[in-house]
């Protein structure tokens, strides 16, 4: 089939090819080619006509608008807005009262206890109480203290007036005589009372500018069982002010002081003013003012006037990690029967002399090392005159002498803190001390150095465990023998050092109810605090707290 086509393909195509070679024959002999043709357009034809387009006509409309007047009446809905409550957890019930009985080895009872007004926001009131004895283990080594005490704070809408009433009572005995001497007891029994008033009236501030107060008006009264009295009214302020970004500070006061015995009436007068300035910058600080003691006494009116500069600069090399300080200082100290008293219950023979604290210089480090723990290095050098020292007497009694000329005093101290939020704290302060004495041969009973470590643990919030342990260096006691040939009319007497440990464990039964545990000079070092008074032995307290 295929063949048939091309077949036929092929005859088609050669007749076309024949007649057109037959009819290219005919067109060349009839065709006749004129050369000079020029050929002409003919003139077109135009129609006379110009566009006029007609103008639109715009018409404007004109609109009428009617608000009508209608009135809607409405009807107020009002919704009453409920107070925002702060929830109970930010105002807990409080545990307004505390009480703790304990007893411990020596005979020794404890009795402790706080009461105290509830939440109020006009008033606070409060009783506290506490006893604490002991045997001793040694013949009129025995002591009693007991203290009542109450406190008042009336809230005004800018102020705060506070009242405090104290009375105490302390017993101690002069057990320090040789074996061979058997006193009575009346002659070594030492009774101190003290009844202390203290009221206080102090404004809250409401800004920066304004002026900030506290006037504190003090009477007490002690006296013992040989007919020993001191008066004392105080009468004291203190005011702060800022002006021009700085801020100023005036303490002020006024002190009579009467000191009553068998052979004398001693009558003692201080007038106190201790202004101060503070200018407070992001790199560094400066304090600077002075102290000025207008003192007069019955027996000795020669000098009373004792003036001291006073000024502290402080530059932050790096803040918060290190600050360079550096000041100077003084200060007129009165010593009182009750401040000698505080610090030696066992003192017989008073002398009322004041420690004149001439000059001081000073300058340290201090700082922020890592997250809790902190540091200061300081050193001093003062020169000090009738400065007040202890000494031992035969009959077992302590005594007071002084060094009345100037001596210089140099102190180093380094103390290093760290806490863990609640749970752990850690203290460590050490200080050693150099005297150059001018009168006396030595520094009586008081320590070439001290070291104080402390530390609490709260485990679980239901343990809480504390450890102290104090460590005092070498010492220079005595006894007071005015036959012999000493130029101090004492007999020099080595105290060692010692070191105590002590160590506490309260268990926390619930909120309410806890009981706690107490061991004491854990070394049971006999050692002397002061000349021929030797400390009591391993000694263990123990007893129940409880709170509502």
């Amino acid at each position: 089939m295929k063949k048939t086509i091309l077949y036929i393909s092929l005859i088609v195509l050669n007749g076309i090819y024949f007649n057109a070679f037959a009819q290219k024959d005919s067109l060349d002999d009839g065709l006749t080619v004129n050369i000079k043709y020029v050929p002409t357009l003919s003139e077109s034809i135009k129609i006379p006509v110009n566009p006029n387009p007609e103008q639109p006509v715009s018409v404007k409309p004109t609109f009428t608008y009617k608000i009508p007047d209608l009135n809607t009446p409405t009807t107020p809905t009002i919704y009453t807005i409920k107070p925002i409550s702060l929830g109970n957890a930010l105002l807990p019930k409080l545990s307004n009262n505390y009480f703790r009985f304990g007893f411990g080895n020596y005979t020794t009872p404890l009795a402790e206890g706080y009461i105290n007004s509830v939440r109020n926001k006009t008033w606070n009131n409060g009783i506290f109480f506490k006893h604490l004895s002991s045997q001793g283990d040694k013949d009129f080594q025995n002591f009693s203290n007991n203290t009542i005490a109450a406190h008042s704070k009336r809230f005004f809408d800018r102020s705060i007036l506070s009242t405090n009433l104290m009375y105490h009572r302390n017993v101690v005995y002069n057990y320090g005589f040789n074996d061979t001497i058997k006193p009575k007891e009346d002659t070594l029994k030492n009774i101190y009372n003290l009844f202390d008033l203290n009221i206080s009236l102090e404004n809250l501030k409401n800004d920066t500018v304004s002026l900030a107060y506290k006037f504190d008006l003090n009477y007490y009264y002690q006296n013992n069982n040989y007919d020993l009295v001191e008066h004392n009214f105080k009468l004291a302020g203190t005011l702060a002010k800022t002006i021009s970004n700085m801020p100023f500070t005036l303490y002020t006061g006024i002190n009579s002081m009467s000191n009553i015995s068998n052979s004398n009436t001693l009558q003692r007068t201080a007038f106190i003013f201790n202004p101060r300035i503070n200018l407070e910058e992001e790199l560094f600080y400066i304090k600077a003012g002075f102290n000025y003691t207008y003192f007069t006494d019955s027996l000795d009116n020669s000098n009373p006037n004792h003036f001291y500069p006073v000024g502290e600069a402080a530059y932050h090399v790096i803040p918060k990690a290190l600050t360079v300080l550096a000041g100077i200082n003084g200060s007129y100290n009165i010593n009182t029967f009750r401040s000698i008293n505080a610090e030696n219950p066992f003192v017989r023979n008073y002398s009322f002399k004041n420690t004149n604290n001439k000059f001081e210089m000073y300058g340290g480090l201090k700082g922020h090392i890592a997250k809790g723990l902190n540091y200061s290095l300081q050193g001093s050098i003062a020169n000090i005159s009738n400065m007040l020292f202890y000494v031992g007497d035969s009959t077992g009694k302590q005594r007071i002498i002084y060094d009345e000329k100037t001596i210089t005093l140099t102190t180093f101290t380094a103390d290093i803190s760290y806490q863990v939020g609640d749970k752990w704290r850690l203290g460590l302060i050490s200080k050693f001390y150099s005297y150059s004495m001018s009168q006396l041969q030595y520094a009586y009973s008081r320590p070439s150095s001290e070291v104080k470590l402390n530390s609490t643990f709260n485990i679980g919030d239901k343990f809480l465990l504390r450890a102290d342990v104090f460590y005092v260096g070498d010492r220079k006691g005595g006894i007071a023998n005015p036959t012999s040939g000493n130029k101090d009319n004492v007999t020099e007497l080595k105290l060692d050092p010692f070191v105590d440990m002590n160590i506490g464990l309260d268990y926390r039964y619930n909120k309410n109810v806890s009981v706690f545990f107490n061991l004491n000079n854990m070394a049971a070092a006999r050692y002397m605090r002061y000349t021929n008074l030797d400390v009591y032995g391993f000694n263990a307290l123990g007893g129940v707290s409880l709170t509502f």
